[in-house]
């Protein structure tokens, strides 16, 4: 409430978060210690006709309550007369940025993952989706795929990698 009061919608702000216990063996953990533990809370905040917008924060012993920021490559894409309705003739990825915000997320306990799915559109042909695997207490990107066809069909393309073996 005292960082995003103003900024989510009222109908969200008086439900409880959903929180998550993520237990864990630090990756220098020597053998008999006790596994560590973050506590995950997720926060629905806004809604829109075809996108949900949510912050996650986590608190763990060491490094209390921090609230999650999500890597996003920041692209850069070509359209056929620079008209997104037009050919797509190719994407690149000219840096990163990060967002407090997960849009249409979701967290999946067995795979320690986040995932997020932002519609540019309604029908979701024209996309954005990232998964943030948990590992040694942080959640990272490790996969991001866009979609920015604008053709009536879901046909993203991965743009970063780290979640598949070589």
């Amino acid at each position: 409430l005292a960082t995003y009061g103003d900024q989510c919608d009222k109908q969200f702000l008086a439900n409880e978060p959903t929180v998550f216990s993520i237990k864990y063996k630090d990756k220098d953990a020597q053998p008999g210690e006790p596994d560590k533990e973050t506590r995950l809370f997720h926060f629905s905040c806004s809604a829109a006709a075809y996108n949900e917008s949510s912050i996650y924060y986590m608190t763990d012993d060491v490094s209390g309550v921090q609230q999650l920021q999500f890597a996003e490559p920041k692209m850069d894409i070509r359209y056929e007369n620079n008209d997104s309705n037009g050919k797509l003739l190719g994407m690149s990825i000219v840096g990163f940025q990060t967002s407090g915000w997960a849009v249409n997320s979701d967290y999946d306990e067995a795979a320690h993952t986040i995932t997020t799915f932002n519609k540019w559109r309604g029908i979701g042909d024209a996309s954005d989706a990232g998964t943030y695997l948990f590992r040694n207490g942080n959640f990272s990107l490790v996969q991001y795929d866009v979609d920015a066809s604008y053709d009536g069909e879901q046909n993203p393309e991965t743009v970063v990698d780290y979640n598949t073996a070589p």
